[in-house]
């Protein structure tokens, strides 16, 4: 079998982190700002779709907020579900805030070398996948799916970059360093 990089085109390494004040640097493999990429992409297209597909829709927004307050016990009339789709909205925004955030948070800490982070990563990609394929087996094929298509995509190819050999090479070296640190290592 032959080799690909063969013909001399070998990807560029990333830029390398500094790990600690001393210096010494762990080269990131291109496969782990990839997997960054293709995190971060997925959490944008998570959030696009949640706005597109159910803030903006007045009609799926009504059905929710009626389903809800008739759940709760609540009044329906118009001038509650007017109240409450406000209040959806508003919490809707912060949750998708606050998704984004923590999405950023570990896409960033898994560049940085956190296993953890890659561990998180990979387990709300599998939990994406299953969540995707329910609505396809319960629905099939419509509109939103799409959306939870491409947003499975980029996880699951974020999950693929992330252990690839010289990634999971990288987080082992940034992992005997965290704990050298500590005198562990």
């Amino acid at each position: 079998m032959s080799n690909p990089h063969e013909d001399g085109l070998r990807p560029e390494p990333a830029p390398p982190v500094r790990d600690d004040p001393g210096g010494v640097t762990i080269p990131r493999p291109k496969a782990v700002d990839t997997a960054f990429q293709a995190s971060v992409a997925g959490a944008v297209i998570g959030a696009v779709a949640t706005v597109l597909t159910l803030m903006l829709d007045r009609e799926t927004m009504l059905v929710l907020v009626r389903d809800t307050l008739r759940g709760a016990g609540l009044p329906d009339g118009e001038q509650e579900v007017a109240t409450a789709i406000g209040t959806f909205r508003l919490a809707m925004a912060f949750g998708i805030a606050v998704f984004l955030g923590l999405s950023l948070l570990f896409a960033l800490k898994m560049r940085a070398g956190r296993n953890w982070a890659r561990m998180v990563i990979t387990v709300l990609a599998f939990i994406g996948v299953v969540r995707f394929l329910n609505a396809m087996a319960a629905s099939g094929a419509e509109l939103g799916l799409i959306w939870s298509l491409a947003e499975v995509a980029f996880a699951v190819t974020a999950v693929v970059f992330m252990f690839r050999p010289e990634s999971t090479a990288y987080f082992a070296e940034h992992r005997k360093r965290q704990l050298a640190k500590r005198g562990r290592g």
